[in-house]
C-alpha cells in the first residue's frame, strides 16, 4: 500500500521532473536533498539584499559575508602586496600601493571581529612598519590601542574609519589590473573588504587642475584619518555636496561632451523604441499603442508630403501611390507626424538615410517601409510567424536582416518580398551585420550569440558563457570584436579571432538595453535600464586585458 506524499513532495517531483526533462540534473539533486531548506529566514534575506546591493556598486568585485580566516587572509594580504611590488610600472604601482593601507587596517579590526585577537595583534606588528608617512603612522598608534569591537566606539578616528568609505584615486589602468588580480587569486575576506569599506575614484588625466582643486588637495593632506575621505566632523549633506561639486567640476572640464540629446516626455508607459537619423534631423518612436511618431529635430520641420518616388526600388505589397493624399496626414498635439499601419507593438526602427525611408518591425509579425517624403507606407514585408524584436541594416543599407520569436532571423532586399536567407536556430533579441556585411551575429534568451554565413546561411560559431538574455550586440568598426550585453548587466567583449573572451565591462546595476561602438573604434556606449549611459575606453578595456 502506498502512502499518500505530502503537497511539497509532490511539487518537488514535479519540479524535478520537469528539470530533468531540461537536462538540469544537479538543479534536481538540490531540490531533493531533505536537509536543504526552501525557505530562508529573515536574516538570510537582509543579507541576500545586501550581497546584491553591493556586487551592483561600480567598484564592486564580489561580496561575501564569511567568518574569516586569520591564516589564509594573511597569505591573501600578503600576495596582494608582493604582486604590487612586482609591477614594473611605477605610475601602476603608486595608485595600487595607495590600497593596501586600507585594506590593512580594515583587515585588523576584520580579524577582531572575528574574534582572533592573538593573531590580529601579531598580523598589525607585522606589518605596520611599512607605512611610512606621518598620518599613517599616527593612526596606525591608534588602531594598535585598539583590541575589540568595543574599543572602536571610544575611540573616534577608528570608529569613523569604520563607519566611512576610504576613497583611492586610481586609473581605469589600474583598476583593470586589480580586477584581473582579484579574478583569480584574490581571497574573499580582501574583496569584501574592498567593495565595503573602500571606494576607487577612477582619475581622468587629461583634466587640468586649477587652483582650487589643488588647494583642496593640499587640504586633504591635512585630514587625520586619511587622505581622501571626508573630514570626521563633516556632515552627511556636507559631503555629498562636496560630492556633487566634485562630479560638476570633472563634467565641465571633460572633453567628452555629448553632442545632442533627445527625449521623449510622457512615454514611459508606451514608448518601445526609438531612432535618430544619422544626419539628426528627424527622430523616430514607435509605440506600444502600434503607431509611429516622428519629429523634426532643431530647426527642423517636416513640411507637408511631397510625393517622389524614392531611389531604392521596393516590393509593391501596399495600394498604389495615386491613392496617396494630403487629408491623410495626421498630427498629433505636440506637433509630431503620426504614422499608422501596424496593428501590434513596434519593436525596433532604421532609417535609410539614402532613399528617405524608414523601416520598422512590430509584434505582428511585419516589417514596414514608410516614406518620409508623403509619411505613408510603401511596401510590407510578410515572413515571420511571431512577433519580430529587433532588425538591422548592412553597410549601404543593401539588405536588412530581422529576428523572430519564431527561432528565425530572416535576411531580405528591399525590392524582393521574400526573404533571401533564413537563419534557424534560437530566439532571437538581437541581431547585427558585421562591418563587411558577410556575417551575421544573433544573441538570444538562451545565452548564446552565433554568427552565421549571410550568404549561405551556415552557423560559423557559437560563442557560449552569457549569464542571461542578449538584448544587444555590435562589431567594432574594424570588425575584429564583438561586444555583447544584457540581464548581466556586464558587456562581454569576445575576439573573432581567437572566439575567447576579453573582458567584461562591469558597472552598470539594471539590464543593459543597447551597446554601440564609436565610428574610431575608440570607445563603447552603452545604455542602461539603472537611467545611466556609459562610456568605455577600449584603449583601457581591451587593449590592457589583452596584454
Amino acid at each position: 500500500m502506498k502512502m499518500k506524499r505530502s503537497k511539497n513532495e509532490i511539487i518537488n517531483a514535479t519540479v524535478e521532473s520537469y528539470l530533468k526533462r531540461r537536462h538540469y540534473q544537479q538543479a534536481g539533486e538540490f531540490l531533493c536533498k531533505p536537509d536543504q531548506s526552501i525557505c530562508q529566514t529573515g536574516d538570510e534575506v537582509t543579507l541576500s539584499a545586501t550581497v546584491k546591493w553591493g556586487i551592483s556598486r561600480d567598484n564592486s568585485i564580489v561580496f561575501s559575508a564569511i567568518t574569516i580566516d586569520t591564516a589564509a587572509a594573511d597569505q591573501a594580504y600578503e600576495r596582494l602586496k608582493m604582486w604590487v611590488d612586482v609591477i614594473l610600472n611605477d605610475k601602476l604601482k603608486t595608485e595600487l600601493k595607495g590600497l593596501l593601507y586600507p585594506v590593512f587596517c580594515h583587515l585588523y579590526l576584520e580579524m577582531l571581529h572575528a574574534g582572533n585577537r592573538q593573531a590580529a595583534v601579531q598580523f598589525l606588528k607585522s606589518h605596520q612598519g611599512e607605512f611610512i608617512s606621518e598620518t599613517e603612522k599616527s593612526f596606525l598608534e591608534e588602531l594598535s590601542s585598539v583590541f575589540s569591537i568595543q574599543d572602536i566606539e571610544l575611540r573616534p578616528l577608528v570608529n569613523a574609519f569604520r563607519t566611512r568609505k576610504y576613497k583611492v584615486d586610481m586609473s581605469d589602468v589600474a583598476h583593470i589590473c586589480l580586477q584581473q588580480f582579484l579574478k583569480k587569486h584574490g581571497h574573499i575576506t580582501l574583496m569584501q573588504i574592498i567593495n565595503t569599506h573602500v571606494t576607487i575614484i577612477k582619475k581622468v588625466d587629461s583634466v587640468p587642475m586649477d587652483t582650487d582643486s589643488s588647494e583642496s588637495r593640499g587640504q586633504r593632506s591635512e585630514i587625520g584619518i586619511n587622505g581622501h575621505v571626508e573630514q570626521p566632523c563633516g556632515t552627511g549633506v556636507d559631503r555629498e555636496m562636496r560630492e556633487l561639486q566634485e562630479a560638476i567640476r570633472l563634467i565641465q572640464n571633460n572633453t567628452w561632451q555629448p553632442l545632442r540629446m533627445f527625449t521623449v516626455n510622457n512615454a514611459i508607459e508606451n514608448a518601445s523604441c526609438g531612432m535618430v537619423a544619422s544626419n539628426l534631423d528627424k527622430v523616430a518612436v514607435g509605440f506600444s499603442t502600434s503607431e509611429i511618431r516622428l519629429w523634426g529635430t532643431s530647426e527642423t520641420v517636416l513640411v507637408k508630403p511631397d510625393f517622389r518616388e524614392p531611389s531604392i526600388s521596393l516590393a509593391r505589397s501596399v495600394p498604389p501611390w495615386s491613392n496617396f493624399s494630403e487629408n491623410n496626414l495626421f498630427r498629433d498635439e505636440a506637433g509630431a507626424i503620426v504614422l499608422r499601419g501596424h496593428t501590434d507593438v513596434i519593436h525596433d526602427m532604421r532609417f535609410v538615410p539614402n532613399a528617405d525611408l524608414l523601416l520598422t518591425v512590430s509584434s505582428d509579425k511585419n516589417m514596414r517601409v514608410w516614406r518620409l517624403h508623403d509619411y505613408t507606407c510603401a511596401a510590407i514585408y510578410n515572413g515571420h510567424n511571431y512577433p519580430i524584436w529587433c532588425m538591422d541594416t548592412s553597410i549601404f543599407n543593401l539588405y536588412i536582416a530581422t529576428g523572430s520569436h519564431d527561432r528565425t532571423a530572416k535576411l531580405w532586399s528591399l525590392d524582393r518580398k521574400f526573404p533571401l536567407r533564413i537563419f534557424a536556430g534560437h530566439f532571437l533579441d538581437s541581431i547585427k551585420f558585421h562591418p563587411n556585411a558577410r556575417y551575421l551575429a544573433t544573441g538570444s534568451a538562451d545565452k548564446t550569440i552565433r554568427l552565421w554565413d549571410k550568404d549561405d546561411a551556415n552557423l560559423l560559431r557559437v560563442y557560449v558563457g552569457a549569464q542571461s538574455t542578449i538584448y544587444s550586440l555590435a562589431f567594432s568598426p574594424d570588425g575584429k570584436y564583438l561586444a555583447a550585453a544584457g540581464d548581466d548587466k556586464s558587456i562581454a567583449i569576445w575576439d573573432l579571432a581567437t572566439n575567447s573572451l576579453l573582458t567584461e565591462l562591469k558597472g552598470h546595476q539594471d539590464t543593459i538595453m543597447n551597446v554601440d561602438w564609436s565610428l574610431d573604434g575608440q570607445y563603447i556606449a552603452s545604455a542602461s535600464a539603472d537611467g545611466i549611459v556609459r562610456l568605455w575606453s577600449t584603449q583601457d578595456n581591451i587593449l590592457v586585458s589583452n596584454k
